[in-house]
């Protein structure tokens, strides 16, 4: 049989209103063709669950296969379906006692449950997960796992799960892995499988998924904005499916597609909770903080801290440490990028360690503390040293360096680095803290790009330009500024500073151009803030002088 699901063509100016109207069915979820031996009743529902686990709407997808099972307890490719929703390869998760729990519900041996798969091509999938959930070593497994997927697209070229699949157990581990070519070569790798792909359905969303995860950087960002600008057209039922143009967009500075993006992947995510009564930290809180740093870099700082308001009362009624990351890391990034200070103030606690960087598991970084632990102690000890209370900035520094004894990480490293670097400038040791601002810079550089919001949230060579211009070394500073925008495109701190850099270097061509970026993007910018009048009046003192010539 091959059962389908299509996507009805959805308005872009409508989807955000659509995902919280459509109900919970077939159609909004994208369209995969995955012919398998189950019965209509529970291919229905395995098709379903495939196109959810291509959004990574992991619990969704598990629910379908479920049912699935349910349906035709004896449909081998329904338990595959439930062992792939416990592997999450792009967040470098993997729960493999629940996989094979759910594998050994089919039968109780790997020789038993093959011999329940009635097609070859159905035991070549069966296989690929028991793989996957093999003993040994998990790199070792996956690359394994990837073999085989790619023996399978072999063996099938036409199978476009199969292809789609393989191209996915590609992108997770480079994305996870070292940057540096290889990462590139194999990311490129899978792009161009996926690539043809589209081009014979684009309404897929594990393609057009894919796609975006294997171009997400500032360089390759310009080809990944087609599968952005598709994808939450494509399974607006998703909310990751919604938030995921927001990679692409932040990788070009796209701050008002990208507020956009994460405004209807929050929506979305609140409405699957409400309609589903689950808990509250099943909300996208990922989203939620994006949409923040989104705010943020438009200028619409009361915005932020309005998404700011809705993770703490979600805190308050829940002791999920996912939120109170989020809390912490949100809390630290407004007091960063407003240059309030405003966690200075707070007393450090007690160190604290957990298993994952943030409260998005995989968020990059390689930092490894309690969620949101590392970005508050950084916010702390940058605001404290700027204040001048130098002994609370030194024991941040401290604090972020016992982090790392346990768990290391270059992210934690390089915060450690710039805490210490400003204690040393406000001690008037400015020779060792640009010194150190300079390792900083070139550790950053080595870490590649980040997948999304900055990670350290201060950026090393921006943190560097701002000390090399106060040190009225505004050459040396717009190079660092320059460095960053390649790195981060059109952040709102990093065109501030290189338009004060220019200017000091009488740049006047320059410093337009980067004051009139900050000011197209801070169109809907809190009128009051300082910067704006700044760049709006040196565009307007300037405009003269660049009349006449």
């Amino acid at each position: 049989m091959n059962s389908r699901l299509r996507l009805s063509n959805v308005p872009a100016v409508l989807f955000v209103l659509v995902v919280l109207a459509v109900p919970s069915h077939a159609s909004d979820l994208g369209k995969v063709d995955f012919p398998t031996s189950g019965s209509p009743a529970a291919q229905e529902h395995f098709l379903r669950g495939v196109a959810a686990l291509h959004s990574f709407w992991y619990d969704e997808a598990a629910d379908e296969f479920r049912a699935a099972q349910k349906e035709e307890p004896g449909f081998a490719m329904a338990y595959w379906g439930e062992a792939m929703t416990f592997n999450h390869p792009i967040w470098n998760e993997q729960d493999r006692d629940a996989a094979l729990a759910a594998l050994k519900r089919l039968a109780p041996t790997r020789e038993e449950r093959a011999a329940k798969a009635p097609t070859e091509r159905e035991k070549a999938f069966l296989d690929s997960v028991e793989i996957l959930y093999s003993d040994g070593d998990k790199d070792v497994r996956n690359t394994a796992y990837s073999a085989a997927m790619r023996r399978i697209h072999e063996r099938w070229p036409e199978d476009f799960e199969a292809a789609s699949f393989y191209a996915l157990s590609l992108i997770g581990p480079a994305l996870t892995g070292s940057p540096g070519e290889q990462r590139e070569r194999t990311l490129i790798q899978a792009a161009a499988i996926l690539e043809e792909l589209f081009d014979r359905n684009p309404e897929h969303p594990g393609v057009v998924h894919y796609l975006i995860h294997a171009y997400d950087d500032p360089l390759h960002a310009p080809l990944g904005l087609r599968a952005a600008r598709i994808y939450a057209k494509v399974a607006p039922a998703a909310h990751h499916a919604l938030h995921m143009p927001a990679h692409i967009f932040v990788q070009l500075g796209d701050w008002t597609s990208a507020a956009a993006s994460n405004e209807a992947a929050w929506a979305a995510s609140v409405a699957w909770v409400k309609r589903r009564q689950l808990p509250i930290d099943k909300q996208d809180f990922h989203s939620l903080s994006w949409l923040a740093y989104a705010y943020l870099q438009q200028g619409r700082f009361k915005k932020a801290q309005e998404t700011l308001e809705i993770a703490r009362e979600a805190a308050r009624q829940s002791d999920s440490p996912r939120i109170a990351g989020a809390v912490r890391e949100m809390e630290a990034r407004l007091s960063i990028e407003t240059r309030t200070w405003s966690l200075a103030a707070l007393p450090l606690g007690p160190v604290e360690k957990g298993e994952t960087g943030g409260y998005h598991a995989g968020g990059g970084g390689g930092m490894h503390h309690a969620p949101g632990e590392g970005a508050r102690l950084l916010a702390i000890g940058l605001g404290a040293a700027r204040t001048g209370d130098l002994k609370k900035a030194e024991e941040a520094a401290r604090r972020l360096h016992a982090l790392g004894e346990d768990h290391g990480g270059p992210g934690r490293e390089l915060m450690e680095q710039e805490v210490r670097a400003l204690v040393l400038q406000a001690r008037g040791k400015t020779g060792e803290a640009l010194k150190l601002l300079a390792q900083a810079a070139e550790n950053e550089a080595k870490m590649g790009p980040p997948s999304g919001p900055p990670e350290p949230l201060k950026p090393a060579h921006e943190l560097y330009g701002e000390v090399l211009l106060a040190q009225g070394k505004a050459k040396a500073a717009a190079e660092q500024f320059e460095q960053a925008l390649l790195r981060m495109p059109n952040r709102a701190a990093s065109l501030l500073g290189a338009a004060r850099a220019a200017a000091k270097l009488g740049d006047d061509e320059a410093a337009r151009r980067y004051y009139g970026q900050l000011a197209a993007s801070w169109q809907q910018a809190d009128p009051e803030l300082p910067e704006l009048a700044e760049a709006k009046g040196y565009l307007e003192q300037t405009a003269a002088s660049v009349a006449r010539r």
